[in-house]
């Protein structure tokens, strides 16, 4: 049997043999491989087109789906942010606007509480000098009454000293005081 089994494994042409895409015409053209190669094309090329092209063009498109809502979210946060943003600017400058007008009420009250202070202090101080100054003339008059009185009862001290046994009467010695002092007015 073995040899039975040799012998038609002997018989076998060569052309016959091996892979039949890799046989070469005799003529040395490659036209067995070249149509292998059309073929395995046509099939990788409608597998693709058909089922590995649709897939990533989905891919693609809802990823450029998702960057467009993206950028639209963006937009959209970004307006609102100006917005707010706007808004708090405007409620500083309402602050600082109602602030400085704060500032400028309480000034302008201070200022007429103390004018108002200044004016009764003024009043007050004023009728206090009146006061003193009658207080002050009241005290000369009574100082210049009694002076003249001292000085009578001095000068009669002196005159009774000095002459000794000489007779003053009180109204010569008052009369001669007011004169000199008088004279010493009128100097």
């Amino acid at each position: 049997m073995r040899h039975m089994m040799a012998q038609a494994i002997t018989e076998v042409p060569q052309e016959q043999g091996g892979l039949p895409q890799l046989n070469v015409i005799k003529d040395g053209s490659y036209t067995n491989q070249i149509a292998w190669l059309i073929l395995t094309f046509v099939v990788l090329y409608v597998v693709i087109s058909r089922m590995v092209l649709p897939k990533i063009g989905n891919v693609l498109q809802e990823r450029e789906e998702n960057i467009a809502g993206n950028l639209d979210t963006a937009e959209r946060l970004r307006s609102e942010a100006e917005a707010v943003k706007t808004a708090y600017e405007t409620a500083v400058a309402d602050a600082r606007a109602k602030a400085q007008q704060i500032i400028t009420d309480t000034k302008a009250d201070i200022q007429a509480e103390i004018a108002k202070a200044q004016s009764e202090l003024d009043t007050k101080l004023g009728a206090d000098a009146e006061a003193a100054e009658a207080r002050i003339l009241a005290a000369k008059g009574e100082a210049l009454e009694s002076i003249s009185d001292v000085a009578a009862d001095v000068a009669k001290d002196v005159i009774v000293k000095l002459a000794g046994d000489i007779k003053v009467t009180d109204k010569a010695v008052t009369d001669a005081v007011s004169t000199a002092l008088d004279s010493a007015k009128g100097a």
